[in-house]
Protein backbone atom coordinates (compact mmCIF):
# COMPACT_ATOMS: atom_id res chain seq x y z
CA UNK A 1 0.00 0.00 0.00
CA UNK A 2 2.04 2.95 -1.36
CA UNK A 3 -0.56 5.71 -1.24
CA UNK A 4 -1.18 7.82 1.87
CA UNK A 5 -4.82 8.43 1.00
CA UNK A 6 -6.34 5.07 0.23
CA UNK A 7 -9.41 2.88 0.35
CA UNK A 8 -10.14 0.64 3.33
CA UNK A 9 -12.84 -2.02 3.41
CA UNK A 10 -13.24 -5.36 5.19
CA UNK A 11 -10.87 -7.13 2.79
CA UNK A 12 -8.11 -4.60 3.49
CA UNK A 13 -8.66 -4.87 7.24
CA UNK A 14 -8.52 -8.68 7.13
CA UNK A 15 -5.30 -8.54 5.11
CA UNK A 16 -3.50 -6.23 7.56
CA UNK A 17 -4.83 -8.00 10.67
CA UNK A 18 -3.47 -11.25 9.27
CA UNK A 19 0.07 -9.76 9.19
CA UNK A 20 0.13 -8.52 12.78
CA UNK A 21 2.56 -10.21 15.19
CA UNK A 22 3.64 -7.69 17.83
CA UNK A 23 0.64 -5.44 18.49
CA UNK A 24 -2.89 -5.00 17.29
CA UNK A 25 -5.45 -2.25 17.93
CA UNK A 26 -8.90 -2.25 16.38
CA UNK A 27 -11.34 0.60 17.01
CA UNK A 28 -14.62 0.88 15.05
CA UNK A 29 -18.36 1.41 15.53
CA UNK A 30 -19.15 -2.20 14.62
CA UNK A 31 -17.73 -5.34 13.12
CA UNK A 32 -18.72 -7.91 10.51
CA UNK A 33 -17.84 -11.64 10.63
CA UNK A 34 -14.82 -11.64 8.23
CA UNK A 35 -12.99 -9.00 10.31
CA UNK A 36 -14.05 -10.65 13.57
CA UNK A 37 -12.67 -13.98 12.37
CA UNK A 38 -9.37 -12.33 11.35
CA UNK A 39 -9.05 -10.77 14.83
CA UNK A 40 -9.88 -14.14 16.40
CA UNK A 41 -7.02 -15.77 14.47
CA UNK A 42 -4.65 -12.95 15.45
CA UNK A 43 -5.28 -13.67 19.15
CA UNK A 44 -3.23 -16.84 18.72
CA UNK A 45 -0.22 -14.78 17.57
CA UNK A 46 -0.23 -11.26 19.06
CA UNK A 47 0.47 -11.01 22.82
CA UNK A 48 -2.68 -10.34 24.81
CA UNK A 49 -1.22 -7.28 26.54
CA UNK A 50 -0.47 -5.77 23.12
CA UNK A 51 -4.06 -5.96 21.87
CA UNK A 52 -6.88 -3.47 22.36
CA UNK A 53 -10.32 -3.97 20.79
CA UNK A 54 -13.02 -1.29 20.94
CA UNK A 55 -16.56 -1.26 19.54
CA UNK A 56 -19.83 0.56 20.10
CA UNK A 57 -22.33 -2.02 21.38
CA UNK A 58 -25.57 -0.47 20.21
CA UNK A 59 -28.41 -1.68 17.97
CA UNK A 60 -28.30 1.55 15.95
CA UNK A 61 -24.75 0.66 14.88
CA UNK A 62 -26.11 -2.45 13.18
CA UNK A 63 -29.14 -0.66 11.77
CA UNK A 64 -26.82 1.81 10.07
CA UNK A 65 -24.71 -1.02 8.69
CA UNK A 66 -21.46 -0.45 10.58
CA UNK A 67 -21.76 -4.05 11.76
CA UNK A 68 -23.67 -7.09 10.57
CA UNK A 69 -27.42 -6.99 11.13
CA UNK A 70 -27.60 -10.10 13.35
CA UNK A 71 -24.56 -9.25 15.57
CA UNK A 72 -22.64 -12.41 14.58
CA UNK A 73 -19.35 -10.53 14.27
CA UNK A 74 -19.56 -9.35 17.86
CA UNK A 75 -20.40 -12.85 19.10
CA UNK A 76 -17.44 -14.39 17.24
CA UNK A 77 -15.04 -11.79 18.61
CA UNK A 78 -16.26 -11.95 22.19
CA UNK A 79 -16.25 -15.75 22.29
CA UNK A 80 -12.64 -15.98 21.07
CA UNK A 81 -11.48 -13.14 23.32
CA UNK A 82 -12.88 -15.00 26.33
CA UNK A 83 -10.68 -18.02 25.49
CA UNK A 84 -7.55 -15.81 25.60
CA UNK A 85 -8.46 -13.81 28.71
CA UNK A 86 -8.86 -10.72 26.54
CA UNK A 87 -11.66 -8.19 26.82
CA UNK A 88 -13.57 -6.54 24.00
CA UNK A 89 -14.26 -2.98 25.12
CA UNK A 90 -17.13 -0.58 24.60
CA UNK A 91 -16.99 3.09 23.66
CA UNK A 92 -20.44 4.63 23.06
CA UNK A 93 -20.83 6.72 19.91
CA UNK A 94 -17.45 5.92 18.38
CA UNK A 95 -17.66 6.55 14.63
CA UNK A 96 -14.02 6.53 13.56
CA UNK A 97 -12.13 3.47 12.40
CA UNK A 98 -8.58 2.71 13.52
CA UNK A 99 -6.37 -0.31 12.88
CA UNK A 100 -2.84 -0.56 14.23
CA UNK A 101 -1.08 -3.71 13.04
CA UNK A 102 2.59 -3.65 14.09
CA UNK A 103 4.00 -0.53 12.33
CA UNK A 104 1.06 0.01 9.97
CA UNK A 105 -1.64 2.45 11.06
CA UNK A 106 -4.93 2.83 9.19
CA UNK A 107 -7.24 5.69 10.16
CA UNK A 108 -10.44 5.35 8.16
CA UNK A 109 -14.07 6.33 7.88
CA UNK A 110 -16.24 3.21 8.30
CA UNK A 111 -18.96 2.86 5.68
CA UNK A 112 -22.56 2.61 6.95
CA UNK A 113 -23.53 -0.18 4.53
CA UNK A 114 -27.29 0.19 4.98
CA UNK A 115 -27.11 3.82 3.92
CA UNK A 116 -24.51 3.79 1.15
CA UNK A 117 -22.58 1.19 -0.76
CA UNK A 118 -18.88 0.97 -0.01
CA UNK A 119 -16.58 2.32 -2.71
CA UNK A 120 -14.38 -0.08 -4.67
CA UNK A 121 -12.25 2.59 -6.33
CA UNK A 122 -8.87 3.64 -4.95
CA UNK A 123 -9.44 7.18 -6.24
CA UNK A 124 -12.35 7.49 -3.79
CA UNK A 125 -10.39 7.19 -0.54
CA UNK A 126 -11.87 6.85 2.92
CA UNK A 127 -8.61 6.34 4.85
CA UNK A 128 -5.10 7.48 5.64
CA UNK A 129 -2.34 4.90 5.98
CA UNK A 130 0.89 5.51 7.96
CA UNK A 131 3.74 3.06 7.48
CA UNK A 132 6.20 4.49 9.98
CA UNK A 133 6.76 3.97 13.69
CA UNK A 134 3.56 4.49 15.65
CA UNK A 135 3.36 7.99 17.18
CA UNK A 136 3.72 7.68 20.99
CA UNK A 137 0.67 9.91 21.50
CA UNK A 138 -1.56 7.51 19.55
CA UNK A 139 0.02 4.43 21.11
CA UNK A 140 -0.64 5.76 24.62
CA UNK A 141 -4.23 6.71 23.77
CA UNK A 142 -4.82 3.10 22.69
CA UNK A 143 -3.03 1.47 25.68
CA UNK A 144 -0.23 -0.06 23.58
CA UNK A 145 2.41 2.54 24.46
CA UNK A 146 4.88 2.65 27.32
CA UNK A 147 2.28 3.98 29.76
CA UNK A 148 -0.03 0.99 29.18
CA UNK A 149 -3.69 1.40 30.27
CA UNK A 150 -2.91 4.50 32.36
CA UNK A 151 -3.34 6.84 29.37
CA UNK A 152 -6.15 4.97 27.62
CA UNK A 153 -8.70 7.27 25.95
CA UNK A 154 -11.08 4.92 24.10
CA UNK A 155 -12.72 1.70 25.23
CA UNK A 156 -12.18 1.98 28.95
CA UNK A 157 -15.08 -0.38 29.80
CA UNK A 158 -15.27 -4.04 28.83
CA UNK A 159 -18.43 -5.19 27.08
CA UNK A 160 -21.08 -6.66 29.34
CA UNK A 161 -22.48 -9.94 27.85
CA UNK A 162 -25.95 -8.91 29.03
CA UNK A 163 -25.65 -5.78 26.88
CA UNK A 164 -24.88 -7.93 23.84
CA UNK A 165 -28.02 -10.01 24.42
CA UNK A 166 -30.06 -6.84 24.89
CA UNK A 167 -28.86 -5.51 21.54
CA UNK A 168 -29.65 -8.84 19.82
CA UNK A 169 -33.20 -8.75 21.15
CA UNK A 170 -33.56 -5.15 19.98
CA UNK A 171 -32.44 -6.13 16.46
CA UNK A 172 -34.89 -9.03 16.37
CA UNK A 173 -37.75 -6.77 17.38
CA UNK A 174 -36.76 -3.91 15.06
CA UNK A 175 -34.69 -5.40 12.20
CA UNK A 176 -32.38 -3.15 10.14
CA UNK A 177 -33.65 -1.79 6.81
CA UNK A 178 -31.96 -0.09 3.88
CA UNK A 179 -32.26 3.68 3.74
CA UNK A 180 -31.77 6.57 1.36
CA UNK A 181 -30.36 9.65 3.08
CA UNK A 182 -31.22 11.98 0.19
CA UNK A 183 -34.51 12.68 1.97
CA UNK A 184 -35.48 12.85 5.61
CA UNK A 185 -39.05 12.35 6.73
CA UNK A 186 -41.03 11.70 9.87
CA UNK A 187 -41.27 7.93 10.38
CA UNK A 188 -42.12 5.49 13.09
CA UNK A 189 -40.77 2.15 14.19
CA UNK A 190 -43.20 -0.51 15.35
CA UNK A 191 -42.68 -3.75 17.24
CA UNK A 192 -45.79 -5.10 15.50
CA UNK A 193 -46.89 -6.62 12.19
CA UNK A 194 -50.39 -7.16 10.96
CA UNK A 195 -50.75 -10.87 10.26
CA UNK A 196 -53.26 -12.92 8.29
CA UNK A 197 -53.73 -16.64 8.96
CA UNK A 198 -56.16 -18.82 7.01
CA UNK A 199 -56.57 -22.59 6.72
CA UNK A 200 -58.78 -23.58 3.81
CA UNK A 201 -60.49 -26.69 2.43
CA UNK A 202 -59.61 -29.06 5.26
CA UNK A 203 -63.16 -30.15 6.16
CA UNK A 204 -64.83 -33.02 4.35
CA UNK A 205 -68.53 -32.46 4.99
CA UNK A 206 -68.83 -30.28 1.86
CA UNK A 207 -67.36 -32.93 -0.48
CA UNK A 208 -69.89 -34.27 -2.96
CA UNK A 209 -70.26 -36.04 -6.28
CA UNK A 210 -72.13 -34.14 -8.98
CA UNK A 211 -74.41 -36.60 -10.81
CA UNK A 212 -75.77 -36.18 -14.33
CA UNK A 213 -79.43 -35.06 -13.96
CA UNK A 214 -80.36 -37.12 -17.05
CA UNK A 215 -79.91 -40.24 -14.92
CA UNK A 216 -83.01 -39.20 -12.97
CA UNK A 217 -85.07 -36.89 -15.21
CA UNK A 218 -85.96 -37.51 -18.84
CA UNK A 219 -87.28 -34.01 -19.55
CA UNK A 220 -84.36 -32.12 -21.13
CA UNK A 221 -85.56 -28.70 -19.93
CA UNK A 222 -85.95 -29.87 -16.34
CA UNK A 223 -82.64 -31.75 -16.45
CA UNK A 224 -80.91 -28.55 -17.62
CA UNK A 225 -82.03 -26.74 -14.47
CA UNK A 226 -81.50 -29.58 -12.01
CA UNK A 227 -78.38 -30.17 -9.96
CA UNK A 228 -77.89 -33.50 -8.20
CA UNK A 229 -75.18 -33.71 -5.59
CA UNK A 230 -74.46 -36.69 -3.39
CA UNK A 231 -72.42 -35.85 -0.30
CA UNK A 232 -69.57 -38.21 0.51
CA UNK A 233 -69.79 -37.68 4.26
CA UNK A 234 -72.66 -36.82 6.57
CA UNK A 235 -72.64 -33.52 8.46
CA UNK A 236 -71.77 -35.44 11.64
CA UNK A 237 -68.76 -37.17 10.04
CA UNK A 238 -65.32 -35.99 11.09
CA UNK A 239 -62.76 -38.12 9.32
CA UNK A 240 -59.92 -38.83 11.75
CA UNK A 241 -56.86 -40.65 10.47
CA UNK A 242 -53.45 -41.58 11.79
CA UNK A 243 -50.46 -39.52 10.65
CA UNK A 244 -46.75 -39.68 11.53
CA UNK A 245 -45.58 -37.71 14.55
CA UNK A 246 -44.12 -34.43 13.21
CA UNK A 247 -41.02 -32.93 14.87
CA UNK A 248 -40.22 -29.26 15.42
CA UNK A 249 -38.32 -29.25 12.11
CA UNK A 250 -41.52 -30.17 10.26
CA UNK A 251 -40.28 -33.67 9.37
CA UNK A 252 -41.90 -37.02 10.27
CA UNK A 253 -40.35 -38.81 13.24
CA UNK A 254 -40.40 -42.45 12.22
CA UNK A 255 -39.19 -43.67 15.61
CA UNK A 256 -42.32 -42.32 17.33
CA UNK A 257 -45.84 -43.77 17.20
CA UNK A 258 -48.43 -42.29 14.85
CA UNK A 259 -51.00 -39.84 16.17
CA UNK A 260 -54.69 -39.32 15.39
CA UNK A 261 -55.45 -36.22 13.33
CA UNK A 262 -58.58 -34.72 11.79
CA UNK A 263 -60.44 -31.45 11.15
CA UNK A 264 -60.87 -30.87 14.86
CA UNK A 265 -57.10 -31.25 15.27
CA UNK A 266 -56.59 -28.50 12.69
CA UNK A 267 -59.02 -26.23 14.57
CA UNK A 268 -57.28 -26.91 17.87
CA UNK A 269 -53.80 -26.31 16.43
CA UNK A 270 -54.89 -23.06 14.81
CA UNK A 271 -56.46 -21.87 18.07
CA UNK A 272 -53.36 -22.81 20.07
CA UNK A 273 -51.05 -20.94 17.67
CA UNK A 274 -53.32 -17.89 17.60
CA UNK A 275 -53.64 -17.81 21.38
CA UNK A 276 -49.86 -18.08 21.76
CA UNK A 277 -48.71 -15.51 19.21
CA UNK A 278 -51.53 -13.45 17.72
CA UNK A 279 -53.26 -10.43 19.19
CA UNK A 280 -56.89 -9.74 18.28
CA UNK A 281 -57.20 -6.04 17.39
CA UNK A 282 -60.92 -5.78 16.74
CA UNK A 283 -61.85 -4.24 13.39
CA UNK A 284 -58.15 -3.64 12.69
CA UNK A 285 -57.50 -7.37 12.31
CA UNK A 286 -54.76 -9.51 13.80
CA UNK A 287 -51.31 -8.35 14.91
CA UNK A 288 -48.18 -10.12 16.04
CA UNK A 289 -45.04 -8.93 17.83
CA UNK A 290 -42.01 -8.92 15.53
CA UNK A 291 -40.03 -10.85 18.13
CA UNK A 292 -42.52 -13.73 17.85
CA UNK A 293 -42.51 -14.03 14.05
CA UNK A 294 -39.67 -16.58 13.86
CA UNK A 295 -41.30 -18.90 16.40
CA UNK A 296 -44.69 -18.40 14.77
CA UNK A 297 -43.18 -19.42 11.41
CA UNK A 298 -41.78 -22.62 12.96
CA UNK A 299 -45.24 -23.52 14.25
CA UNK A 300 -46.72 -22.93 10.79
CA UNK A 301 -44.09 -25.22 9.22
CA UNK A 302 -45.07 -28.01 11.63
CA UNK A 303 -48.81 -27.52 11.05
CA UNK A 304 -48.30 -27.50 7.27
CA UNK A 305 -46.45 -30.82 7.53
CA UNK A 306 -49.27 -32.33 9.63
CA UNK A 307 -51.91 -31.16 7.18
CA UNK A 308 -49.90 -32.56 4.26
CA UNK A 309 -49.75 -35.98 5.95
CA UNK A 310 -53.48 -35.72 6.71
CA UNK A 311 -54.14 -34.89 3.06
CA UNK A 312 -52.41 -38.08 1.91
CA UNK A 313 -54.37 -40.24 4.34
CA UNK A 314 -57.69 -38.56 3.53
CA UNK A 315 -57.27 -38.96 -0.22
CA UNK A 316 -57.08 -42.72 0.33
CA UNK A 317 -60.24 -42.54 2.42
CA UNK A 318 -62.03 -40.43 -0.21
CA UNK A 319 -61.12 -43.02 -2.87
CA UNK A 320 -62.64 -45.80 -0.76
CA UNK A 321 -65.73 -43.69 0.00
CA UNK A 322 -66.39 -42.75 -3.63
CA UNK A 323 -66.15 -46.42 -4.62
CA UNK A 324 -68.67 -47.24 -1.87
CA UNK A 325 -71.00 -44.44 -3.00
CA UNK A 326 -70.97 -45.59 -6.61
CA UNK A 327 -71.91 -49.08 -5.42
CA UNK A 328 -74.63 -47.66 -3.11
CA UNK A 329 -76.18 -45.55 -5.87
CA UNK A 330 -75.99 -48.35 -8.40
CA UNK A 331 -77.80 -50.70 -6.04
CA UNK A 332 -80.53 -48.14 -5.42
CA UNK A 333 -80.99 -47.08 -9.06
CA UNK A 334 -80.48 -50.27 -11.09
CA UNK A 335 -84.17 -51.23 -11.41
CA UNK A 336 -85.25 -47.67 -12.22
CA UNK A 337 -82.53 -47.27 -14.85
CA UNK A 338 -83.35 -50.66 -16.37
CA UNK A 339 -87.02 -49.79 -16.65
CA UNK A 340 -86.41 -46.30 -18.00
CA UNK A 341 -82.83 -45.94 -19.29
CA UNK A 342 -81.54 -42.45 -20.18
CA UNK A 343 -81.77 -41.57 -23.88
CA UNK A 344 -78.01 -41.08 -24.21
CA UNK A 345 -77.51 -44.75 -23.25
CA UNK A 346 -79.78 -46.12 -26.04
CA UNK A 347 -77.00 -46.74 -28.58
CA UNK A 348 -74.69 -48.31 -25.98
CA UNK A 349 -76.48 -51.64 -25.30
CA UNK A 350 -77.59 -54.41 -27.72
CA UNK A 351 -80.92 -55.61 -26.33
CA UNK A 352 -84.26 -53.88 -26.12
CA UNK A 353 -83.53 -53.13 -22.48
CA UNK A 354 -80.14 -52.88 -20.76
CA UNK A 355 -78.94 -55.79 -18.66
CA UNK A 356 -77.64 -55.40 -15.11
CA UNK A 357 -74.13 -55.55 -16.54
CA UNK A 358 -75.02 -52.77 -19.03
CA UNK A 359 -76.45 -50.61 -16.23
CA UNK A 360 -73.30 -51.07 -14.12
CA UNK A 361 -70.98 -50.33 -17.06
CA UNK A 362 -72.84 -47.27 -18.30
CA UNK A 363 -73.50 -45.83 -14.84
CA UNK A 364 -69.82 -46.10 -13.87
CA UNK A 365 -68.83 -44.49 -17.18
CA UNK A 366 -71.18 -41.56 -16.48
CA UNK A 367 -69.74 -40.89 -13.00
CA UNK A 368 -66.11 -41.86 -13.75
CA UNK A 369 -64.88 -38.32 -14.49
CA UNK A 370 -66.68 -36.89 -11.48
CA UNK A 371 -65.30 -39.59 -9.17
CA UNK A 372 -61.78 -38.89 -10.44
CA UNK A 373 -62.26 -35.16 -9.73
CA UNK A 374 -63.47 -35.80 -6.18
CA UNK A 375 -60.60 -38.22 -5.51
CA UNK A 376 -58.03 -35.51 -6.29
CA UNK A 377 -59.95 -32.43 -5.16
CA UNK A 378 -59.06 -32.51 -1.45
CA UNK A 379 -56.27 -29.93 -1.13
CA UNK A 380 -56.16 -28.22 2.28
CA UNK A 381 -53.71 -25.32 2.57
CA UNK A 382 -52.45 -22.71 4.99
CA UNK A 383 -52.08 -19.10 3.98
CA UNK A 384 -50.30 -16.52 6.12
CA UNK A 385 -48.94 -13.07 5.32
CA UNK A 386 -47.65 -9.96 7.06
CA UNK A 387 -48.14 -6.24 6.58
CA UNK A 388 -46.46 -3.39 8.41
CA UNK A 389 -48.58 -1.27 10.70
CA UNK A 390 -49.19 2.00 8.85
CA UNK A 391 -48.61 5.42 10.30
CA UNK A 392 -52.36 6.14 10.12
CA UNK A 393 -53.09 3.06 12.21
CA UNK A 394 -50.28 4.01 14.57
CA UNK A 395 -51.99 7.36 15.22
CA UNK A 396 -55.51 5.89 15.55
CA UNK A 397 -56.76 6.38 19.13
CA UNK A 398 -58.80 3.17 19.14
CA UNK A 399 -55.86 1.09 17.97
CA UNK A 400 -53.54 2.58 20.58
CA UNK A 401 -56.20 2.01 23.25
CA UNK A 402 -56.40 -1.67 22.31
CA UNK A 403 -52.65 -2.01 22.73
CA UNK A 404 -52.58 0.00 25.96
CA UNK A 405 -55.16 -2.38 27.40
CA UNK A 406 -52.97 -5.33 26.45
CA UNK A 407 -49.47 -4.06 27.28
CA UNK A 408 -50.12 -1.17 29.66
CA UNK A 409 -49.79 2.58 29.07
CA UNK A 410 -46.15 2.60 30.15
CA UNK A 411 -45.22 0.16 27.37
CA UNK A 412 -46.94 1.94 24.48
CA UNK A 413 -43.90 4.12 23.70
CA UNK A 414 -41.82 0.96 23.40
CA UNK A 415 -44.32 -0.62 21.01
CA UNK A 416 -44.26 2.49 18.79
CA UNK A 417 -41.60 5.13 18.42
CA UNK A 418 -41.69 8.14 16.12
CA UNK A 419 -38.66 10.07 14.90
CA UNK A 420 -36.94 11.87 12.01
CA UNK A 421 -35.10 9.42 9.78
CA UNK A 422 -34.10 8.62 6.24
CA UNK A 423 -36.71 6.66 4.29
CA UNK A 424 -36.16 3.12 3.10
CA UNK A 425 -34.48 2.76 -0.29
CA UNK A 426 -36.53 1.86 -3.33
CA UNK A 427 -35.78 -1.50 -4.90
CA UNK A 428 -34.27 0.14 -7.98
CA UNK A 429 -31.83 2.11 -5.84
CA UNK A 430 -30.70 -1.04 -4.01
CA UNK A 431 -29.79 -2.78 -7.25
CA UNK A 432 -27.61 0.02 -8.57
Amino acid sequence: MDRTFTLVDDDVLVNHIGRAQRRLVFVAPGIRPPVAQALARAMHIVPTNAMHLVLDVDAEVCRLGYGDKDFKGMEILQAEAGKHGLTVNHHPGIRIGLLIADDTTLIYSPTPMLIEAGSKHADKPNAIVLQSELPPQLANACAVGEAGPATLEVGKDSINPAKVQEVKRDLEERPPKEYNVARVERVFSSMLHFVELRIEDYKLTGRSILLNPKLFVRNAEVAGRLTNRYHLFAETDSLVTEIPCIGEDGKPQKDKPKVKFGPRSVDEERKRIKDKYIIEAGDFGLVILRKDVADFEKEIVVLKAKIEEYKKAVQDAIKRRTDEIVAELLGALTETLKANPPDHWRSKYLGKTPTDADIKRLFEADVKTEVKRVNTDFNPRIFHAYKDVTYQTFKDENFRKLLEDRFGKEAIDQVFSEYDAAPEQAEVTRKQ
